[in-house]
Order: C-alpha cells, then sequence, then structure tokens
C-alpha cells in the first residue's frame, strides 16, 4: 500500500470519530456542526436542520452556529435565548424596515414625522435586542472554548495526582 493511501485513510477514520466534536463546511456555504446540526444559510435566513428533530429559523449564520453550540452543551437555557432573540431582533428590523419606506414614500411632512418619531422607540429596542444577542452569543464561545480546555486537559494526569505518585 502507498503510503499516501495510508495517510488518507488514517485521516479519514479519524475525521470520522472526531465528527462529533467540528464544525465543517459543506462545500455549499454551509456547516456540518457536531455531527447533528447542518446550518443551511439561504436568501433571507439560515435554517438549522436538526437530527431527529424540527428545524429551526435564524436571521444570521453567527447566532444560527451559536445556537448550535449551546444545544450541543446542553446549555439550553442559553440556546433559547438565543433563538428567541435572534427572531425578536430579525422581525423587528423588517418592521423597521417596512415603516421607513412608508413613511419614505408618503406626501405629508406630518406624516412622515409621526412615523419617524414612532420609529425610535422600535430603533432603541432594536439595538437593547442587539446587545443582548450579543451577550448570549459571547457566552456560546466562552462554553465552546471551555469546552475545548476540558478536553485538552482530561487526557493527561493532573499535577496532584503526579505529586502523590512522586512521593511514593
Amino acid at each position: 500500500m502507498i503510503r499516501s493511501e495510508k495517510l488518507e485513510r488514517f485521516a479519514t477514520k479519524e475525521i470520522q470519530s472526531l465528527a462529533g466534536k467540528l464544525i465543517v463546511p459543506d462545500g455549499k456555504n454551509g456547516y456540518n456542526a457536531f455531527g447533528k446540526y447542518h446550518v443551511i444559510p439561504n436568501t433571507d435566513h439560515v435554517a438549522v436542520d436538526i437530527k431527529n428533530r424540527d428545524s429551526l429559523t435564524f436571521g444570521s449564520k453567527r447566532s444560527a452556529i451559536s445556537w448550535c453550540v449551546a444545544d450541543h452543551l446542553n446549555q439550553h437555557a442559553l440556546a433559547r435565548s438565543i433563538h428567541l432573540l435572534d427572531n425578536k431582533k430579525h422581525s423587528l428590523a423588517a418592521d423597521i424596515q417596512c415603516r421607513r419606506a412608508l413613511a419614505e414614500r408618503s406626501h405629508s411632512q406630518d406624516f412622515y414625522d409621526s412615523v419617524t418619531t414612532k420609529i425610535q422607540s422600535k430603533v432603541e429596542y432594536y439595538n437593547a435586542l442587539t446587545n443582548e444577542l450579543e451577550k448570549c452569543i459571547n457566552s456560546a464561545k466562552y462554553w465552546q472554548i471551555r469546552g475545548f480546555s476540558n478536553e485538552t486537559e482530561r487526557p493527561g494526569r493532573t499535577a496532584s495526582h503526579k505529586a502523590n505518585r512522586q512521593s511514593i
């Protein structure tokens, strides 16, 4: 057997064994995450297909991947918050955009001013939602990085175990 074939077979075997721990591109602008989530971007939303469950929709890939990380690490409250905040944010963004377009098409300055004034509170709420969603996404990043740290620490012996062994 040729050395390159051995290397390719080894790499394929290792990647398959790590599939439950990886987020990899699927070659179609989407991602396969942790062996059970498939993130599929569309023109106006991002779908997450979940094995043996319904699919979810998100407004951005970033939110979708963060949700996958939180759900995979059993941080269900965080995952729920990410999904809820993302849906609220994108619904509110569509509402604001629609009302702005309506105001700009109007021929009455009073109507324009009235709609613009009403939109201001929605813009402030949108900014608050964006900040809260950002906090949740950062928490998901933290949990993912923490998971990586734990994975590297588990296989080795702890310092206390080594110290006990040396004193014998």
